[in-house]
């Protein structure tokens, strides 16, 4: 075999290689991307403003709801009266207060929040601190205690705010650091809005 067929074997051989190892990288690249959550900056945490829809709402109640069920039947039969009793509403107001409440006030969301993906905040992005109490005591008293119409009313909302939410000047918006499960997060994605949605757009009158 000569010289010259020699050399031209040898960029062909480097090119393959190069393009197997561009190959695993573009591979590597998409894995991380997919996985990879977006890094939380340095001090006070600024949601964005996309608001939560109903479906993805409904869904963090349902997994908060579900967990009260389960304290209530796991400790209710030991407590013997203590706990989770008509004599016992001041230790009952006590744990409804430390599950909704607290958690609200501190970091913006309930566990079954962190696990739907969404959290509370004020005007400016960040969690509501104190302006969680009148949300959660006054806000949601008033709306339940108008037949849910409260409650329901994020639903025709364009910013998906219910009456507890405008009492306190909250939101409920996407947390995209939240370590719930992705998939279920995308699936109740329905009915989500951002501050300038296509469908809160005046059509222009230049047209």
């Amino acid at each position: 075999m000569s010289s010259e067929s020699k050399k031209r074997r040898k960029p062909r051989q480097r090119s393959t290689g190069s393009r197997s190892k561009a190959d695993l990288q573009s591979k590597a690249d998409k894995t991380s991307g997919t996985t990879k959550k977006p890094d939380k900056r340095s001090g006070p945490t600024v949601y964005p403003m996309n608001f939560a829809g109903p479906m993805r709402r409904l869904y963090a109640f349902t997994i908060d709801f579900g967990l009260i069920m389960m304290i209530i039947y796991a400790i209710a039969p030991a407590a013997n009266g203590v706990m989770f009793s008509q004599e016992a509403a001041p230790q009952d107001i006590i744990f409804f207060f430390g599950y909704f409440i607290i958690p609200t006030v501190i970091w913006g969301r309930t566990p079954g929040k962190w696990v739907a993906g969404i959290v509370v905040v004020d005007s400016e992005g960040q969690t509501p601190g104190p302006a969680a109490i009148p949300r959660e005591m006054i806000g949601k008293f008033v709306s339940y205690l108008a037949a849910g119409i409260g409650i329901f009313w994020l639903m025709l909302d364009p910013k998906r705010q219910g009456w507890h939410d405008k009492i306190a000047g909250t939101y409920v918006v996407d947390n995209p650091y939240s370590g719930g499960p992705q998939f279920m997060k995308d699936f109740f994605k329905i009915g989500e809005k951002k501050p300038r949605d296509k469908s809160d757009k005046k059509p222009n009158s230049d047209s």
